[in-house]
């Protein structure tokens, strides 16, 4: 197995993600997008822009589910597509983190698959190492 990556695990009509990497960083990152290419094709996407995120929770747990709404809300909404995460966790309750990607092109990046929302339902944090990560989205 690779030391970063994502996949996907069956949930009963949602879409379980599950993100490793050697730290809890890359394990955020790789959430992030397992999460966007669950919603657009990303194989040809390109960093050609950035855009930089602080996100501040209570707790790890949910600093992790406010990461990914937001994520959610920058691929849905804003209609951009993330090639690239560079995460940093400043603290339990802190995170900074640079996206890279570009404006969605139907030719390109295909239809938009909808996720609803971000579910706390088996949402886990390991810090490992390895780290992982899981999160159930509703779609």
């Amino acid at each position: 197995m690779p030391d970063r990556g994502f996949d996907y695990f069956e949930h009963t009509a949602d879409v379980g993600i599950r993100a490793w990497g050697p730290t809890l960083d890359e394990a955020f990152a790789q959430a992030a997008l397992g999460l966007v290419a669950n919603i657009v094709e990303v194989a040809d996407a390109h960093a050609v822009g950035e855009a930089q995120v602080v996100i501040e929770a209570d707790s790890l747990d949910r600093l992790l589910f406010r990461f990914l709404e937001e994520i959610l809300d920058v691929t849905q909404s804003r209609l951009w597509v993330i090639a690239d995460v560079n995460v940093k966790i400043e603290s339990e309750t802190r995170l900074v983190a640079t996206l890279k990607g570009e404006a969605y092109e139907a030719a390109r990046h295909g239809h938009v698959h909808e996720v609803k929302a971000i579910t706390f339902h088996g949402l886990d944090v390991k810090r490992g190492p390895p780290a992982e990560v899981r999160v159930i989205v509703d779609i």
